[in-house]
């Protein structure tokens, strides 16, 4: 079985790239939005977030080794994949930055924490969380193997799907407009879906 696509160059360093450029925002965002004015609500599930979409991802890469589920257009596939990564990145951006301040890698509340209804959140209840599941998207398609799709997308949709229902339920306590705000936005990750 041949190399991985995405392991040879200069599909190597373009993936390597993209993964930089999406670590960076997430080290930008932690320093730009300092936790230190948050109330920590919950701090479990990060490690039911992290666990899932660390195995989901190991899986993916694995799961390409094998030949089996392979895509017919490994070029396309990897293309493909880094723009839905890159589309991923650019709505967990945009969630973020409309967040502002309010943006917090916890499940935290801030001291004049407030719903934000305008962005992407017009359109689903945690749009930051949508733009990560499209990025572990991307990253299955980028193996070019199928079967690494599912495991990738898998694997995020498990752990954004918990902690999102524990991030509604602390939001439903603390903020007194956030019912409302789930009347008017029924969908939590995907509109007309979920």
């Amino acid at each position: 079985m041949p190399e991985p696509l995405y392991l040879q160059q200069p599909y190597l360093s373009v993936f390597f790239a993209v993964a930089c450029l999406l670590a960076l925002r997430e080290v930008v965002a932690r320093r730009l939005w300092r936790p230190d004015t948050d109330t920590p609500i919950e701090r479990g599930s990060f490690g039911v977030l992290w666990a899932s979409t660390t195995v989901g991802t190991v899986l993916a890469f694995g799961l390409s080794f094998t030949g089996v589920g392979t895509l017919g257009a490994p070029v396309l596939a990897f293309w493909l994949g880094i723009a839905v990564m890159l589309s991923g990145f650019a709505i967990r951006l945009a969630s973020m930055l409309a967040l502002g301040e309010q943006f917090s890698h916890e499940v935290a509340i801030k001291s004049d924490h407030t719903v934000v209804e305008w962005g992407p959140y017009r359109y689903v209840r945690h749009p930051s969380y949508t733009g990560a599941v499209v990025t572990y998207l991307g990253i299955g398609v980028v193996t070019g193997n199928a079967l690494s799709v599912v495991a990738a997308l898998g694997g995020a949709l498990a752990g954004f799907g918990y902690r999102i229902t524990v991030e509604e339920r602390a939001l439903r306590d603390e903020l007194a407009d956030y019912e409302a705000y789930v009347e008017r936005t029924p969908y939590r990750l995907v509109p007309g879906v979920w």
